[in-house]
């Protein structure tokens, strides 16, 4: 079983770091934006670091591993839909090390102890089968397939049922 992994807030000393993960054109193929440039993550710091004291807005934590350091990102904000919305990425050296699902569990974990009471909403795309597994393996069922077209993939969306009526327990192993 993979290492239980833990959530830190983003900083400002992150920017470069933040830029490395995103660039990677692999890292962004299955995420709702291409790879980013340095320019771009600028312009996006003062908005991700002030998301931390704003209920809806977007928290993006550092997936930090005990061993490895940061590995990726792990994301939480209310969505288009009105719903809270889920989410993580990985640098490329991380995947297929069961770093996926470890990842979730840290984001699910706080989900757990700040929204019990939230439904929860994510999404994956068709072409990404290991991303629909792990959010099924956390009590996420699919809802809808769409044509995202200014990615030029399929879309599935998965809807969870509150943590207070759908327990964690079980669901990590």
């Amino acid at each position: 079983m993979a290492a239980s992994l833990a959530l830190r807030r983003l900083t400002a000393d992150d920017e470069r770091w933040l830029y490395e993960l995103e660039r990677d054109p692999e890292v962004m193929r299955y995420t709702d934006r291409g790879p980013q440039t340095l320019a771009q993550i600028r312009a996006q710091m003062a908005e991700l670091l002030a998301g931390y004291d704003d209920p809806d807005a977007l928290k993006l934590w550092v997936v930090v591993h005990p061993q490895l350091g940061d590995i990726g990102t792990a994301a939480f904000y209310r969505g288009d839909s009105g719903l809270y919305e889920v989410g993580y990425k990985l640098a490329r050296r991380h995947w297929g090390q069961g770093l996926g699902r470890a990842a979730m569990a840290a984001l699910m974990r706080w989900v757990a102890d700040h929204h019990p009471h939230a439904p929860l909403m994510a999404e994956a795309f068709e072409q990404n089968a290991a991303s629909g597994r792990i959010l099924e393996r956390f009590g996420f069922r699919r809802v809808r397939r769409h044509f995202n077209a200014s990615r030029q993939l399929w879309d599935l969306q998965y809807w969870r049922p509150p943590i207070d009526q759908l327990p964690l327990e079980g669901e990590q192993d």
